[in-house]
């Protein structure tokens, strides 16, 4: 009798920690947003007829909720940036210039439950494929001198669940830091997104 009442606590331990941890769904999604701020002392010195071109940037991804914990989830995402404008090169030959991110990444994040609503914050890291490139009527040139480089961020947001009804939606703030050559390049994201739950 006395062994089963010391063994009571650590059963209470085991069955709680195992519910807490315990993966209760997957979802794959869409979502979209803007960059800004994108700050590359490289790309921002640039001879271009707007200084102010890289001041937003369209985004568009698919993400992954590989794992659903109750407190922890667990997302990959594959996401889209690019960017156009014109360019003034020495001899007044007028190109256009264009920047792209192709970026894998992986993101922990630790939900606090407010029923529907739940904030989050987190952190991940990802691999950015940067391409850069010139162009015009008479000649193309690709520019790949940053490509996979590894970037850090950290989010923060809210997700929209309601229970019984398929479908999360979420908005996020996230800043970047992509670790370039010279110097790092840094940017602020704004995204929603709409995931379906997989039953």
């Amino acid at each position: 009798m006395v062994k089963k009442i010391l063994l009571m606590p650590v059963l209470f331990v085991l069955l709680t920690a195992s519910e807490t941890w315990a993966i209760t769904g997957l979802g794959i999604g869409v979502r979209g947003g803007v960059i800004q701020g994108y700050k590359c002392d490289k790309l921002n010195s640039l001879p271009t007829e707007n200084k102010d071109w890289l001041k937003d940037m369209p985004m568009i991804g698919v993400h992954l909720e590989v794992g659903t914990l109750r407190v922890i989830h667990l997302e990959t995402s594959l996401e889209y940036a690019w960017k156009d404008q014109n360019l003034v090169l020495p001899g007044s030959v007028r190109t256009k210039f264009s920047i792209s991110d192709l970026s894998l990444n992986g993101t922990v994040k630790y939900m606090f439950s407010l029923l529907a609503i739940k904030p989050y914050v987190g952190a991940g890291a990802g691999i950015h494929k940067l391409a850069y490139g010139i162009s015009n009527d008479a000649f193309s040139v690709y520019i790949p001198e940053d490509q996979n480089r590894l970037g850090l961020h950290a989010v923060g947001g809210l997700l929209l669940s309601v229970p019984a009804f398929p479908l999360e939606l979420m908005a996020e703030a996230r800043y970047t830091n992509v670790q370039t050559k010279e110097a790092s390049t840094r940017y602020a994201t704004f995204l929603a997104g709409l995931t379906y739950k997989l039953p």
